[in-house]
């Protein structure tokens, strides 16, 4: 797979949240938490530590808080991973480790 640029943006404010658990995934899914941000369409990208992009997703952000299970591809082995999350100005970025 090619790699991907991603966009240069900046960090999440302190105010306003993501969260991504379990850190350590072994059921081939995660959650991601969204609290108090603007509502949109974010983009999640899985990347491996070099740098290659495995997969992409989007999330329909509707309220203030909401919560979003990501499932992870078959072809996904384990092994420790990147996870990006973008808005249109902001990111987030996660390491996670599946098993």
């Amino acid at each position: 797979m090619n790699k991907t640029l991603l966009p240069a943006v900046g960090l999440f404010q302190l105010s306003q949240r993501i969260t991504l658990y379990p850190e350590l995934v072994t059921e081939k899914r995660f959650w991601l938490q969204l609290y108090n941000i603007e509502r949109g369409v974010f983009t999640v990208y899985f990347y491996t530590l070099s740098g290659m992009l495995l997969f992409q997703t989007f999330l329909a952000h509707k309220e203030h808080y909401s919560t979003h299970t990501i499932w992870l591809p078959a072809k996904i082995s384990t092994g420790i991973y990147k996870v990006a999350v973008f808005s249109s100005e902001h990111y987030y970025l996660k390491t996670v480790v599946i098993r």
